[in-house]
């Protein structure tokens, strides 16, 4: 089983290095229900596996035989249960997608895999903030950009092995959706955040689900998909599909390829520009994030381990915002669920093409 590993309380650390501990936990928690973003991970995959089976049938049960082979391959039996055939497929192939918050403190862990932040200057950001944002020099924090090229190049190349190409599709599958969400691809440098804000990790609303404080980051990640349960995974993915289909994206045109990914990236990042930061939603900051490290992670444990929120209140979301939120949300998950397909297809052709150019037989993605 995975796990969360903190580091010793006893040493101490500086403010920075502590807000990174907190954002290691939330952008990814093995911690059962606390988990808030695999559904929506679940269901990019689900999209993207049914869009395969359609358009690519025979690539189901390559897709199968690689995840068997997975270096870190438990949680993919435990996913499969005892399903065969096409439905073992799909069960792994959704389980690779949240594999990567799932593995967090393990040898496979990658924690600067999660997000590519890019600064957004607040209009009150005093000279501090202004200078944080600059010292970036327009690059992002984290290194899912180059990660996503590394991983997708891995998938695609035919001397790869077995293990390394399900370890590659596991993160591709990860990625692709994190950079879909627009606070896993930005950071605020404001009055109130002049170091930035961790990717809306210390700013807190009201959860308009359970109506008790969440991170902000957090009900991005999670909007109204709290389930995991694969039955109801999958029925949110048929009806997003429904009322998303591919031809609702014009975004879809053409090949997709290692060029794109920025670029959904920063499809993401106008979104957090535009509406995630720029509707001025009122939000509060946990009292306690510039006091004693130790304090502070401790309190976050308290809130991903057992719901327990920093803050006993916090205000409450405009109905308009939350409205919107779901809307975009749910066009970026079925977005990345296409994208991923179409990914895995051309790394799939890619490898049939290396292939048959040097006279090897492909029996399986290896």
């Amino acid at each position: 089983m995975s796990h969360v590993r903190f580091v010793n309380p006893t040493i101490r650390r500086g403010k920075h290095a502590s807000l990174l501990i907190l954002l290691a936990v939330f952008l990814g928690c093995p911690c059962g229900v606390q988990a808030f973003d695999h559904p929506a991970h679940m269901m990019s995959a689900a999209i993207a596996f049914e869009n395969i089976k359609q358009s690519k049938p025979e690539l189901v049960e390559k897709l199968e035989v690689l995840f068997m082979k997975h270096p870190d391959t438990s949680p993919f039996w435990v996913a499969a249960g005892d399903a065969k055939g096409a439905e073992r497929a799909k069960r792994m192939f959704i389980e690779g997608a949240r594999w990567a918050d799932d593995t967090k403190g393990t040898i496979h862990d990658r924690p600067t895999w999660h997000s590519a932040r890019w600064a957004i200057v607040a209009e009150d950001a005093p000279p501090e903030a202004k200078a944080a944002a600059e010292a970036r020099k327009g690059r992002p924090s984290g290194q899912a950009i180059e990660a996503l090229v590394l991983n997708y190049a891995m998938l695609s190349s035919a001397e790869t092995n077995t293990s390394e190409r399900a370890l590659a599709l596991s993160w591709l599958l990860h990625m692709v959706g994190d950079i879909h969400q627009p606070l896993h691809v930005s950071d605020l440098f404001s009055k109130n955040f002049p170091a930035g804000n961790a990717a809306g990790t210390q700013q807190y609303v009201m959860d308009p689900v359970n109506k008790k404080p969440i991170p902000l980051h957090l009900l991005w990640d999670s909007n109204i998909y709290r389930s995991t349960e694969l039955e109801t995974v999958e029925k949110n993915a048929r009806e997003l599909v429904k009322k998303y289909p591919r031809s609702a994206f014009p975004e879809l045109k053409g090949l997709a390829g290692p060029g794109d990914f920025e670029k959904w990236a920063k499809e993401s990042y106008d979104v957090a520009v535009g509406f995630a930061y720029g509707y001025g939603i009122k939000t509060v900051s946990d009292p306690d994030a510039d006091l004693d490290p130790d304090k502070a992670v401790k309190k976050m444990v308290a809130y991903v381990l057992y719901g327990v929120p920093p803050l006993e209140d916090a205000p409450e979301l405009p109905a308009e915002y939350w409205e919107k939120l779901q809307q975009v949300v749910e066009r970026r998950i079925t977005l990345a669920g296409y994208r991923i397909a179409d990914l895995v297809i051309a790394a799939a052709d890619q490898i049939d093409s290396e292939r048959s150019f040097s006279g090897k037989a492909l029996e399986t993605l290896d």
